[in-house]
């Protein structure tokens, strides 16, 4: 049995299997809270608009360079004509981003003058490789990244509650219900509340393992998406510090939400989501179990 109450850290927990709501759990003193920080799952929608702009022709395909949609002069480094959209959002551009504690590129002529410590594409680095995206993006639409993620996704959901701020990029606060409707938007392959947003072509591409991948999750990563296998089960992850997790388990149409305090890494979110796979998917549901016995085996 899972009792998701022990885990003192959980925010908030919804598990949605098919359009249902399964399992729905807030802590007490939570229970007036609206928005909840998200961390690094702001990633996760940076590929989303991706693929936007590839379904509505903006770009024509991951595989093309970066600096064929950015306004830049001379390059002199060669792996700039090497490093394609897919290598930014598989955090594999090889780019060698300055520490925590100096200063970040504000645009991406800066960026653009960084060094490499590899070819794009050879390995997995934990860095702000999505920033790329973000001048990308800004610059083929005219529009800030926030407005963009206002006008091309938040549009099209129902729950539209969130704040973002264009100055503290990593700073993203949504509901949990936007939070699921991601997770319906992934689980339909790309179209949501009767509107396609990207192509199934392009959702493949996004859960797809460009590398083995690394800290702090430790399993393969595709196109901002963590990817996984449990007893069999693929399932992929938006994942953010703090233990912040949006799980789409697509052979069992599951979506887990996991809202979590932000003081620290809480890896023990992980046993919350292999066990609801397991409880959920494998034994008690498909099994006849009514939703309220259910709900008191997780509770």
């Amino acid at each position: 049995m899972l009792y998701v109450s022990n885990y003192v850290n959980i925010k908030a927990v919804n598990i949605i299997k098919g359009e249902q709501m399964i399992f729905e759990y807030v802590r007490a003193n939570e229970r007036e809270t609206a928005l909840f920080s998200v961390g690094c799952i702001f990633k996760s929608f940076l590929s989303v608009l991706v693929g936007i702009a590839i379904y509505e022709g903006k770009i024509n395909s991951i595989e093309d360079c970066v600096i064929d949609y950015v306004s830049h002069e001379e390059i002199t480094n060669t792996n700039w004509y090497k490093l394609k959209i897919k290598h930014a959002l598989s955090k594999t551009t090889g780019i060698i981003w300055p520490r925590p504690q100096e200063t970040m590129p504000v645009n991406m002529r800066e960026i653009m003058e960084m060094r490499f410590e590899s070819e794009p594409g050879v390995s997995f680095q934990y860095k702000p490789d999505p920033q790329i995206i973000v001048y990308l993006l800004e610059e083929i639409y005219g529009l800030e990244i926030t407005e963009l993620f206002k006008t091309k996704i938040i549009s099209n959901f129902i729950n539209k509650n969130y704040e973002w701020n264009r100055e503290d990029i990593q700073g993203m606060k949504v509901s949990i219900g936007l939070l699921n409707e991601l997770g319906q938007l992934l689980l339909n392959k790309g179209t949501i509340n009767g509107k396609r947003l990207f192509s199934e072509e392009y959702y493949n591409q996004m859960v797809k393992v460009y590398s083995c991948g690394g800290f702090p999750e430790c399993v393969p990563y595709g196109l901002s998406w963590w990817i996984e296998n449990n007893s069999n089960i693929f399932y992929f992850s938006a994942c953010g510090f703090g233990g912040q997790k949006l799980v789409v388990v697509p052979q069992k149409e599951m979506i887990i939400s996991i809202l979590s305090d932000m003081d620290r890494p809480h890896p023990e979110n992980r046993d919350i989501i292999e066990m609801a796979i397991q409880i959920m998917a494998t034994r008690l549901i498909e099994n006849g179990m009514p939703i309220e016995q259910v709900q008191k085996n997780i509770l």
